[in-house]
């Protein structure tokens, strides 16, 4: 088993299609997603947004507009995570091959999205892969929305 980390973005107010998360695994290890949690903070209107898990496969073009994240570690005694993390990025990644949908869900803003995978089937990257979570609608008013990555480093 590798070391497991959390990276995560609180109360960040969302008006436009973004990456959510941006995942980029070292070149020495693949990262395993092992959940992912959206939620957003303060709205009571209902709202219907897909969120989905893209791997961004070839040559990857980073996504713009948000910020780093420093994973956090799970276990006190862990190194710091080789992967890097960013969140929020409005302008998203994108590839010179084909995006590759592994999981979308269409929920309502005011349940959130939660996706924690079997052993079996989480998301791996591969070194030197990328992997985001990303809002593919825009909502219709901006919402204050927290959410929650948290990977494997194997290597």
């Amino acid at each position: 088993m590798g070391r497991v980390y959390t990276a995560a973005f609180t109360g960040v107010s969302v008006s436009a299609t973004q990456d959510f998360f941006e995942v980029v695994a070292p070149s020495t290890a693949i990262v395993v997603l092992h959940e992912v949690h959206i939620t957003q903070d303060a709205s009571e209107t209902s709202e219907q947004l897909p969120v989905s898990v893209i791997r961004v496969p070839s040559t990857v073009t980073s996504g713009t507009g948000g910020s780093s994240i420093t994973p956090r570690k799970m276990q006190s005694g862990d190194p710091a995570a080789a992967a890097t993390v960013e969140a929020n990025n409005t302008t998203v990644a994108t590839t010179s091959g084909t995006l590759e949908t592994l999981d979308r869900l269409g929920d309502n803003v005011l349940n959130g999205w939660h996706w924690v995978w079997p052993p079996e089937s989480r998301p791996v990257i591969a070194p030197s892969g990328t992997m985001v979570v990303r809002l593919g609608t825009a909502p219709g008013a901006a919402l204050t929305m927290s959410g929650l990555v948290k990977f494997e480093e194997i290597g």
